[in-house]
């Protein structure tokens, strides 16, 4: 749906309300960018624990058995030193846990190991382990999508009622899954 055909369907107010929702997206992205350095050292590790968890099977599937427990176990190391890194941070500083995919606890039984696949990822991450994403995030599309369903919502309380025709495509929009 482009913001021409929806300037045109929405009113001011409600048109006012996408661009001002959009806008709250964007600053809450540049938000994201601007992660903590601890987090960034948690990320890092994690990264090269990956790159060395994805390494053996190359060598394996070449008959280099040795070399992939090399990097197996290297990968088993750079996790646990993301575990301990994560620990620490999160001792510090409770209030970053809200950067993580998860809910994060140190408990016996949580499943949290230093592994490559139960170690929590940043909500900022594009990693297929990646458990969430930010609950805050919201595609440009979901924006509109609100926006169109809160018109829809007001058309009967509003003062002065919509049109058929422009009823017709605000609820076109709402059915198409693209």
């Amino acid at each position: 749906m482009q913001n021409r055909q929806l300037q045109t369907w929405l009113s001011e107010e409600e048109y006012k309300q996408l661009e001002y929702a959009w806008q709250e997206q964007l600053e809450l992205r540049n938000e994201l960018k601007d992660k903590p350095s601890d987090l960034k050292r948690y990320e890092e590790k994690l990264k090269q624990a990956t790159f060395n968890y994805n390494r053996p099977e190359g060598y394996s599937s070449k008959g280099k058995h040795s070399t992939a427990k090399k990097f197996f176990n290297k990968s088993e190391s750079l996790c646990e030193d993301a575990l301990e890194i994560l620990q620490e941070i999160l001792h510090y500083d409770s209030s970053l846990r809200v950067w993580f995919d998860r809910n994060i606890s140190f408990e016996a039984g949580s499943g949290l190991s230093a592994d490559i696949v139960s170690l929590p990822r940043l909500v900022t991450s594009c990693s297929h382990e990646k458990l969430s994403d930010n609950s805050r995030l919201a595609s440009k599309q979901s924006v509109k999508l609100a926006v169109v369903e809160r018109a829809m919502h007001n058309i009967g309380i509003d003062a002065a009622p919509a049109s058929k025709p422009i009823v017709s495509k605000l609820d076109k929009f709402l059915d198409t899954d693209d």
